[in-house]
C-alpha cells in the first residue's frame, strides 16, 4: 500500500487535479499590458500574453495552446485597435462565451493613422493603435486595468486601488523626466520606419515622420521626398522596431549618411523602454 501511494499521487497530478496555491490566469494582448497588470496586481495572477515577443500585433494568429489558455482565463484585457484584436476578438469571444472581456482602451484619445493628419482625433476605424507609448494614455489604461481586475477579484479591490495610486505616481515621475529631456532639444522632428510613436509625439510636441505609410513600404518617389526632407531638417537617424526588416531603413540611412536605431515599443519593461526611446530621440536631435 505504501508503494502505491506515490504512484497514485503522480497519477492525480498528471490528471490535472488543482493544486493549492495555483494562481488565477488573466490574459492580455501585448507585453506592455503584462507590465501594467503586474504593477496593479503584483504577483497575484499568471498573465498570458497573446502576441509573443518578436511577433507583429498587426498580423499575429493564435496557436491552439493560447486558445486553450483563454478557456482557463478569468478575463481578457484588450488594448483596443491592433490588427490582431480586430481579426481575432470575435472568434475568441464566440469560442469562450464565459470569458470576461475588458477594453482597456475605452477612454483613449485616438489619433488618425494618416501621418498628415496626426492631430485629428477620431473614434472609428483607421486609427493609430499605439496608445501605450504615451504616459498620459497609459494612465487611462492603468485605471481601466484596475477596474477590470477588481471586477474579476473584488475582494482585492483595496490592494488594486493602492497599487494603482503608486503606479500613477510612477507615471507622473516618468512624464516629468521625459518633459525635461525633450525640453532640451531644438530639432523636434524624428524619422521612423513604422509610425509607432504617434502618441508620444503628440504628448511632447514632437513631429514623427514615418517611412511606412498605411502599412506599405515607401515608393521610390516617396523615398526621394524623405531623403530631401531629412537633409533639409538635419535628420540623421531612422528609428525602426526590432520586428521589422532593416533593409529599407538602411537604404534611406545611407542616402542621408545617417544611422538606423532599433527600438522596442512592445517591450515588457514599459518604463525602461520609454526612457530609452526618449534618450535616443534626444541623442538623435543633438546629432542633427
Amino acid at each position: 500500500m505504501k508503494k502505491l501511494l506515490p504512484l497514485v499521487f503522480i497519477f492525480l497530478l498528471a490528471c490535472g487535479v488543482p493544486q493549492k496555491g495555483n494562481k488565477k490566469l488573466v490574459t492580455v494582448s501585448i507585453l506592455p499590458q503584462k507590465y501594467f497588470v503586474e504593477k496593479i496586481a503584483g504577483d497575484l495572477f499568471d498573465v498570458q500574453v497573446l502576441v509573443p515577443p518578436g511577433a507583429s500585433p498587426a498580423t499575429y494568429s493564435l496557436v491552439p495552446s493560447q486558445m486553450k489558455g483563454l478557456s482557463h482565463s478569468l478575463g481578457w484585457l484588450r488594448i483596443g485597435k491592433i490588427g490582431f484584436e480586430q481579426s481575432w476578438h470575435q472568434k475568441i469571444e464566440d469560442t469562450n462565451p464565459n470569458l470576461q472581456v475588458f477594453d482597456t482602451s475605452a477612454d483613449a484619445d485616438w489619433i488618425a493613422s494618416d501621418d498628415d493628419n496626426h492631430d485629428e482625433h477620431v473614434h472609428d476605424q483607421g486609427i493609430d493603435p499605439h496608445i501605450w507609448m504615451a504616459p498620459n494614455e497609459v494612465r487611462k489604461i492603468a485605471r481601466l486595468t484596475a477596474q477590470a481586475l477588481t471586477k474579476l477579484v473584488p475582494e482585492k479591490k483595496d490592494d488594486f486601488a493602492k497599487n494603482l495610486a503608486e503606479f500613477e505616481h510612477e507615471i507622473d515621475g516618468l512624464d516629468h523626466q521625459m518633459k525635461q529631456k525633450f525640453d532640451r532639444i531644438d530639432n523636434r522632428k524624428f524619422l521612423i520606419f513604422h509610425p509607432s510613436l504617434t502618441y508620444l509625439a503628440r504628448e511632447y510636441n514632437l513631429t514623427q515622420v514615418a517611412v511606412e505609410v498605411e502599412g506599405k513600404e515607401p515608393s521610390p518617389r516617396y523615398m526621394s521626398l524623405l531623403v530631401d526632407q531629412a537633409r533639409t531638417d538635419g535628420i540623421r537617424v531612422i528609428f525602426i522596431q526590432k520586428e521589422f526588416d532593416k533593409e529599407n531603413a538602411r537604404q534611406l540611412a545611407d542616402e542621408i549618411q545617417g544611422d538606423v536605431v532599433q527600438i522596442d515599443p512592445l517591450s515588457e519593461n514599459w518604463e525602461v523602454q520609454l526612457q530609452e526611446i526618449a534618450d535616443q530621440i534626444v541623442a538623435a536631435a543633438k546629432d542633427s
